[in-house]
């Protein structure tokens, strides 16, 4: 029992604590790791400041983006993002609007069967609504199938943005155009 009169299990608390240790220390050493990548950005963007904000950037374009280490369940590391921000505020600002894409596709499940809901075209349907799914048959571009996490929607400098892999149709931006709505209320 403990302080607050709390039976706590004598072998938990132990293997709790290193657990949370270790965790900690792996988290220190990926912030120390990614610190140096982080400080090259930002000195590329100090040297190449006009470059940068005159970059071309559209709407439904697909590109890798450098987010470095996360906190929490902050998305991570290089992975493909979506621009949603409009064309004006991407000719005219330093940041943009992006959504991160996961190659960990959830997908609603039947509950009596177990098995995946499909659409029409027999496709799996995003278990969550703020996620959006792109397929790699339709945007050979992509190396996974794909959910945008339209929850995870985050303003990025360009400088963070790298190779541009693709655009989606507009038919696409349009449906993750009402998934951010629905995540932000709008």
């Amino acid at each position: 029992m403990n302080e607050d009169g709390h039976v706590t299990s004598p072998k938990r608390v132990p293997v709790q604590r290193d657990r949370f240790a270790r965790l900690k220390k792996q988290k220190e050493e990926q912030i120390l790791k990614w610190k140096p990548i982080k400080i090259q950005l930002a000195h590329h963007w100090i040297d190449n400041e006009k470059t940068q904000m005159s970059r071309k950037m559209t709407r439904g374009a697909v590109h890798f983006c450098n987010f470095g280490e996360n906190i929490g369940c902050e998305q991570n590391e290089e992975r493909p993002v979506i621009i949603i921000s409009n064309n004006t505020v991407n000719s005219t600002s330093g940041n943009v609007l992006v959504i991160p894409l996961t190659k960990n596709l959830k997908a609603k499940t039947n509950f009596k069967t177990g098995q995946a809901v499909l659409t029409k075209d027999g496709l799996p349907v995003p278990r969550f609504q703020s996620h959006y799914f792109l397929f790699k048959h339709k945007y050979d571009f992509l190396a996974f199938d794909s959910a945008a996490k339209t929850e995870e929607t985050t303003s990025v400098s360009k400088v963070r943005l790298k190779e541009h892999l693709g655009n989606l149709d507009e038919e696409d931006i349009n449906r993750l155009e009402n998934r951010v709505k629905w995540t932000f209320g709008l």
